[in-house]
């Protein structure tokens, strides 16, 4: 795999999935949403920059992509906007366990576990909880799951997960995190 799209890649699970894509060494097309606060607009700035660092990644409308990806995972967006582009090994609709109802879905769906790390606001979202996975490991899971070609029959898959960070090196990374974005942290949010 050396291409990907992320479809809507604002929130902390898209954009840790997009850091793993890069280490991997992947060129990773991301759409984003759009814009509706004042915070939110500065937090997207934010994650914007700290992934811009990275030569690796373009930040783009949909109707500007390449017509073909090895791999797309979509987290939101209008499904009428995709219409010209093709992923050869997938396209995957990204779920967490807790929304709705999978079945629903039309495409491939892949469910993944609860999980806890950075890029968030909401400070629940970056602690540790019984039965959730450090943020990094679901993105490895995720990412070699797909590169698996034998097990992408099932129209809903239930992203199964091994901890690989304990939970005193996720607070490291988080706290580590933190301070590199504590320009925006020590900014007051409203």
């Amino acid at each position: 795999m050396e291409t990907g799209l992320i479809i809507g890649a604002d929130e902390f699970f898209g954009l840790t999935l997009c850091e793993y894509m890069m280490k991997e060494g992947l060129q990773v097309d991301i759409t984003l949403p759009e814009i509706h606060t004042e915070q939110r607009k500065k937090l997207l700035e934010e994650r914007m920059m700290w992934l811009g660092r990275n030569d690796l990644i373009r930040v783009i409308d949909v109707q500007d992509s390449q017509e073909t990806y090895d791999v797309i995972f979509i987290q939101s967006e209008d499904p009428d906007q995709r219409e010209h582009i093709k992923a050869q090994q997938g396209m995957y609709r990204l779920l967490f366990t807790s929304e709705g109802d999978a079945l629903k879905q039309h495409e491939p769906t892949i469910l993944l576990p609860d999980m806890f790390g950075p890029w968030t606001l909401d400070q629940e979202k970056r602690t540790c909880k019984d039965h959730s996975y450090f943020v990094e490991d679901v993105a490895k899971a995720l990412v070699k799951w797909v590169l698996n070609t034998n097990q992408r029959q099932e129209m809903i898959h239930h992203l199964k997960v091994e901890s690989q960070t304990d939970v005193k090196q996720a607070e490291k990374i988080i706290i580590d995190w933190e301070r590199q974005n504590s320009a925006f942290f020590d900014k007051k949010q409203e």
